[in-house]
């Protein structure tokens, strides 16, 4: 397959993989692609946020793939930047996953060894993707939107992505953030709340909801192993109200894909979904980062992007 001067763009986080990113992983993943004669611009983020604004003045040039090198975070930064841009094409993605997760490139299969991924980008194989979009209020209150393209999650699945976000100690494994929510679950309240969504409604107080267009995260749980990417709707998981101690004896059903088994727990697909708080607050998270609270409300943008696959 032939390409052009300069088809594909990279959004590089540096701070990815504990700083290695912008010291080892990019310079060799930078020099592979010279050598290979690929042609290729490219841009650091330099913050939170930062990746959103540079996708989204770099649409304007309509590379044929848009690569994101980092985690689950700078994927969903850069789409975001994408699909805000107001171009109603759909881009190509990629991902060279190096973050402490990976839970997109995961559910795509997509490799971390250099010579390997280069070989499926340049094969250029691509797949129709869906994208979350929630309506949402942020620390001060102000009404938001952003897209998801992996898993979003409220309750006790945020509380924990907000205390790891906030550490000064990044999470390197899904063994670190795993002892984290362990850690943090006799410091959480459950907040109630009522979730509406096209054929019901269910009201109390939650341990978690997750929201799901892929099925992992968490590095490596199956929340939602009913979500599939290119569906009609959105999958949801409802895990009501548990102890603590009964959340630490389902930690298997939350790894073995089996979640819908448990008994406080419902699985189902919706084309939109709402949740208002009525006691405390509920905390939502975005492809493991932190956003704001509900009041808010989910709907579904189909084929919103493509993706390179094996």
């Amino acid at each position: 397959m032939h390409f052009s001067m300069a088809d594909f763009f990279f959004v590089v986080n540096p701070r990815a993989a504990n700083g290695k990113v912008g010291t080892k992983i990019w310079p060799q993943l930078r020099a592979r692609l010279e050598a290979s004669g690929t042609n290729f611009d490219f841009e650091m983020t330099t913050g939170r946020g930062d990746g959103i604004e540079i996708a989204r003045l770099r649409r304007a040039r309509n590379y044929k793939c848009y690569i994101a090198v980092g985690g689950d975070g700078t994927v969903n930064e850069m789409l975001n930047g994408l699909l805000s841009a107001g171009d109603t094409s759909p881009p190509v993605v990629s991902v060279f996953p190096v973050g402490s997760g990976n839970d997109f490139a995961r559910m795509h299969h997509i490799p971390d060894r250099i010579d390997e991924w280069l070989r499926i980008l340049l094969a250029f194989k691509t797949r129709r993707h869906n994208a979350g979009i929630v309506h949402y209020h942020d620390d001060s209150g102000i009404r938001r939107r952003r897209y998801f393209v992996n898993v979003a999650g409220l309750f006790y699945d945020a509380f924990v992505v907000k205390a790891v976000n906030g550490r000064t100690k990044p999470i390197n494994s899904s063994i670190q953030y795993l002892a984290v929510a362990v850690k943090k679950l006799w410091a959480y309240r459950p907040a109630g709340a009522v979730i509406d969504w096209d054929e019901g409604r269910i009201s109390g107080h939650f341990y978690s909801v997750n929201i799901g267009i892929c099925q992992y995260s968490g590095g490596g749980m199956q929340f939602v192993p009913h979500a599939d990417p290119s569906a009609t709707q959105l999958a949801v998981t409802v895990a009501r109200r548990m102890h603590p101690l009964r959340v630490l004896l389902s930690t298997p059903y939350f790894y073995n894909g089996k979640v819908a088994r448990h008994r406080r727990v419902d699985c189902f697909h919706t084309e939109k979904l709402s949740i208002r708080p009525t006691d405390g607050a509920v905390h939502l998270e975005t492809d493991g980062e932190f956003i704001g609270y509900a009041p808010c409300r989910f709907e579904l943008a189909r084929d919103a992007f493509r993706l390179v696959v094996p």
